[in-house]
Protein backbone atom coordinates (compact mmCIF):
# COMPACT_ATOMS: atom_id res chain seq x y z
CA UNK A 1 0.00 0.00 0.00
CA UNK A 2 2.61 2.31 0.74
CA UNK A 3 4.55 1.91 -2.75
CA UNK A 4 1.65 2.39 -4.19
CA UNK A 5 0.17 5.71 -2.57
CA UNK A 6 4.03 6.78 -2.95
CA UNK A 7 3.89 5.88 -6.79
CA UNK A 8 0.24 7.80 -7.02
CA UNK A 9 0.67 10.67 -4.62
CA UNK A 10 4.58 11.42 -4.93
CA UNK A 11 4.94 11.12 -9.05
CA UNK A 12 4.22 14.79 -10.65
CA UNK A 13 2.73 13.34 -13.41
CA UNK A 14 2.09 16.22 -15.09
CA UNK A 15 -1.27 16.42 -17.79
CA UNK A 16 -2.12 12.81 -18.64
CA UNK A 17 -4.89 11.93 -20.92
CA UNK A 18 -4.79 8.30 -19.28
CA UNK A 19 -2.98 6.23 -16.81
CA UNK A 20 -2.92 2.72 -16.88
CA UNK A 21 -1.82 0.38 -14.06
CA UNK A 22 -1.67 -3.05 -14.69
CA UNK A 23 -2.42 -4.84 -11.78
CA UNK A 24 -1.62 -8.37 -10.78
CA UNK A 25 -4.78 -10.90 -11.32
CA UNK A 26 -7.59 -11.46 -8.51
CA UNK A 27 -9.17 -9.14 -6.33
CA UNK A 28 -5.89 -8.73 -3.37
CA UNK A 29 -4.49 -5.31 -1.78
CA UNK A 30 -3.33 -3.69 -4.61
CA UNK A 31 -6.51 -3.79 -6.46
CA UNK A 32 -8.20 -2.58 -3.09
CA UNK A 33 -5.29 0.42 -2.52
CA UNK A 34 -6.03 1.77 -6.00
CA UNK A 35 -9.90 1.99 -5.72
CA UNK A 36 -9.04 3.89 -2.28
CA UNK A 37 -6.69 5.87 -3.47
CA UNK A 38 -8.43 6.80 -7.01
CA UNK A 39 -12.00 7.04 -5.66
CA UNK A 40 -13.25 8.77 -9.33
CA UNK A 41 -11.21 7.03 -11.87
CA UNK A 42 -13.23 6.56 -15.14
CA UNK A 43 -13.05 2.66 -15.06
CA UNK A 44 -11.39 -0.29 -15.25
CA UNK A 45 -10.01 -2.65 -17.99
CA UNK A 46 -10.37 -6.62 -17.28
CA UNK A 47 -7.78 -8.86 -19.34
CA UNK A 48 -8.24 -12.47 -19.47
CA UNK A 49 -6.97 -15.64 -21.36
CA UNK A 50 -9.88 -17.64 -22.84
CA UNK A 51 -9.16 -20.62 -20.39
CA UNK A 52 -11.55 -21.73 -18.19
CA UNK A 53 -9.45 -21.39 -15.02
CA UNK A 54 -8.91 -17.84 -15.54
CA UNK A 55 -13.05 -17.77 -15.52
CA UNK A 56 -13.18 -17.77 -11.81
CA UNK A 57 -10.97 -15.23 -11.22
CA UNK A 58 -12.01 -12.71 -13.58
CA UNK A 59 -15.44 -12.90 -12.42
CA UNK A 60 -14.05 -12.27 -8.90
CA UNK A 61 -12.52 -9.10 -10.43
CA UNK A 62 -15.92 -8.03 -12.24
CA UNK A 63 -17.93 -8.18 -8.62
CA UNK A 64 -14.79 -6.55 -6.90
CA UNK A 65 -15.30 -3.48 -8.67
CA UNK A 66 -19.00 -3.39 -9.06
CA UNK A 67 -18.80 -3.80 -5.15
CA UNK A 68 -16.25 -0.85 -4.88
CA UNK A 69 -18.51 0.83 -7.74
CA UNK A 70 -15.61 0.82 -10.13
CA UNK A 71 -16.83 1.32 -13.64
CA UNK A 72 -15.74 -1.45 -16.12
CA UNK A 73 -14.81 -0.63 -19.41
CA UNK A 74 -14.81 -4.43 -20.86
CA UNK A 75 -12.76 -7.19 -20.79
CA UNK A 76 -9.95 -7.84 -22.90
CA UNK A 77 -8.87 -11.71 -24.19
CA UNK A 78 -5.06 -11.99 -24.27
CA UNK A 79 -3.21 -14.93 -25.37
CA UNK A 80 -6.18 -15.43 -27.93
CA UNK A 81 -4.49 -18.31 -30.03
CA UNK A 82 -0.89 -17.68 -32.03
CA UNK A 83 -1.22 -16.57 -35.49
CA UNK A 84 2.26 -18.34 -37.26
CA UNK A 85 4.22 -15.66 -39.20
CA UNK A 86 5.18 -17.93 -41.72
CA UNK A 87 1.81 -19.37 -42.57
CA UNK A 88 -0.53 -17.30 -41.36
CA UNK A 89 -2.34 -20.01 -39.75
CA UNK A 90 -3.74 -19.02 -36.09
CA UNK A 91 -3.24 -21.90 -33.41
CA UNK A 92 -5.34 -21.82 -30.29
CA UNK A 93 -2.95 -22.51 -27.63
CA UNK A 94 -5.50 -21.72 -24.33
CA UNK A 95 -8.17 -22.18 -26.46
CA UNK A 96 -10.29 -18.88 -27.72
CA UNK A 97 -13.23 -17.43 -27.46
CA UNK A 98 -13.22 -17.54 -23.37
CA UNK A 99 -13.28 -13.40 -23.04
CA UNK A 100 -15.78 -13.02 -25.18
CA UNK A 101 -18.07 -15.68 -23.30
CA UNK A 102 -17.10 -13.62 -20.24
CA UNK A 103 -18.03 -10.88 -21.37
CA UNK A 104 -21.59 -12.00 -22.38
CA UNK A 105 -22.29 -14.23 -19.26
CA UNK A 106 -21.58 -10.96 -17.09
CA UNK A 107 -23.07 -8.26 -19.32
CA UNK A 108 -19.95 -6.20 -19.58
CA UNK A 109 -18.23 -5.14 -22.90
CA UNK A 110 -15.92 -7.24 -24.81
CA UNK A 111 -13.31 -4.98 -25.48
CA UNK A 112 -11.55 -7.47 -27.87
CA UNK A 113 -8.84 -10.05 -28.22
CA UNK A 114 -5.33 -10.15 -28.69
CA UNK A 115 -3.03 -12.95 -30.00
CA UNK A 116 0.40 -14.20 -29.02
CA UNK A 117 3.12 -12.37 -30.66
CA UNK A 118 6.26 -12.63 -29.64
CA UNK A 119 7.53 -9.92 -31.73
CA UNK A 120 5.64 -7.81 -29.30
CA UNK A 121 7.92 -8.75 -25.98
CA UNK A 122 10.93 -8.42 -28.06
CA UNK A 123 10.04 -5.01 -29.38
CA UNK A 124 9.12 -4.11 -25.49
CA UNK A 125 12.61 -5.41 -24.63
CA UNK A 126 14.16 -3.29 -26.89
CA UNK A 127 12.20 -0.16 -25.84
CA UNK A 128 10.60 0.07 -29.54
CA UNK A 129 6.54 0.72 -29.52
CA UNK A 130 5.26 -2.57 -31.17
CA UNK A 131 2.55 -1.20 -32.68
CA UNK A 132 4.79 1.46 -34.49
CA UNK A 133 7.38 -1.04 -35.60
CA UNK A 134 4.22 -3.21 -36.46
CA UNK A 135 1.35 -1.26 -37.77
CA UNK A 136 -0.19 -4.06 -40.46
CA UNK A 137 0.53 -6.73 -37.72
CA UNK A 138 -2.67 -8.88 -36.46
CA UNK A 139 -1.70 -7.95 -33.30
CA UNK A 140 -1.35 -4.29 -33.96
CA UNK A 141 -4.80 -4.40 -35.25
CA UNK A 142 -6.43 -5.69 -31.87
CA UNK A 143 -4.56 -3.71 -30.02
CA UNK A 144 -6.12 -0.60 -31.97
CA UNK A 145 -9.50 -1.97 -32.19
CA UNK A 146 -9.32 -1.95 -28.23
CA UNK A 147 -7.94 1.56 -27.87
CA UNK A 148 -11.01 2.82 -30.15
CA UNK A 149 -13.44 1.38 -28.00
CA UNK A 150 -11.52 2.61 -24.62
CA UNK A 151 -11.55 6.21 -26.38
CA UNK A 152 -15.53 5.70 -27.03
CA UNK A 153 -15.80 4.75 -23.60
CA UNK A 154 -14.09 7.98 -22.24
CA UNK A 155 -15.97 10.11 -24.51
CA UNK A 156 -19.08 9.15 -23.02
CA UNK A 157 -17.85 8.91 -19.60
CA UNK A 158 -16.83 13.07 -20.41
CA UNK A 159 -19.90 13.83 -21.89
CA UNK A 160 -21.83 12.46 -19.38
CA UNK A 161 -20.21 14.57 -17.00
CA UNK A 162 -20.95 17.76 -18.69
Amino acid sequence: MTAIRQFLTDVVWGELDILFIDLPPGTGDEPLSIAQLLPEMDGVVIVTMPSELSKAVVQKAITFAQRLNMPIVGIVENMSGFVCPHCGNKVDIFQSGGGEKMAQETNVQFLGSIPIDPQVSADSDKGSPFVIEHKNSTSSKAFAQIVKKVESYLDSREKEKT
